[in-house]
C-alpha cells in the first residue's frame, strides 16, 4: 500500500528564513512592489517569507506615515512661512528703532559740537584740506 503524499508548492530559497528581521528600506521596497501593482500581497508573502498579516500591518503603517509626512510637511511649511514673516517683521521693526536711535545720537553730537565751537570757541571739525602734523 503506497500512501500518497500531496505535492507541496516549494518555497523561494528567501522564505526558507521565516523570521529574517528585514530592514526599514527592504520593506519599503517590498510595499512600493505591492503598491505600483508589480506584485499581489500573497505573491510578495511568498516570494519574500513573510506573513500575510505583517505585510499588511506594514502596509498600513507606511501608508499613514506618508501620509503625515505629507501633511506635516505641508502644516509645517505654512507654520515655518508664517514664523519666517513673524520673525522678519520683528527684525524691521528693531532696525527701525535702532536706526531712530542711530539717527538722534547723531543729531545730539552734531548739536553739541555746535555749540562747543559757537560758544566755547573750540576747534572740533578738522578744516578739509589741512596736513596733520608730523611728530
Amino acid at each position: 500500500m503506497q500512501i500518497k503524499t500531496k505535492n507541496k508548492k516549494r518555497q523561494d530559497p528567501r522564505s526558507s528564513v521565516r523570521y529574517l528581521k528585514r530592514t526599514y528600506a527592504d520593506m519599503i521596497k517590498i510595499v512600493r512592489e505591492i503598491q505600483s501593482w508589480l506584485l499581489g500581497i500573497r505573491t510578495a508573502c511568498l516570494k519574500y517569507g513573510l506573513n500575510r498579516n505583517t505585510l499588511k500591518l506594514f502596509i498600513t503603517k507606511f501608508s499613514i506615515r506618508t501620509l503625515e509626512d505629507e501633511f506635516s510637511n505641508k502644516l509645517f511649511s505654512a507654520m515655518i512661512d508664517d514664523k519666517k514673516d513673524a520673525a522678519l517683521h520683528r527684525k524691521i521693526r528693531e532696525l527701525a528703532k535702532d536706526l531712530e536711535y542711530a539717527k538722534l545720537k547723531i543729531i545730539s553730537l552734531e548739536t553739541m559740537i555746535k555749540v562747543a565751537e559757537d560758544d566755547l570757541d573750540i576747534r572740533i571739525r578738522k578744516k578739509r584740506g589741512t596736513k596733520q602734523l608730523k611728530e
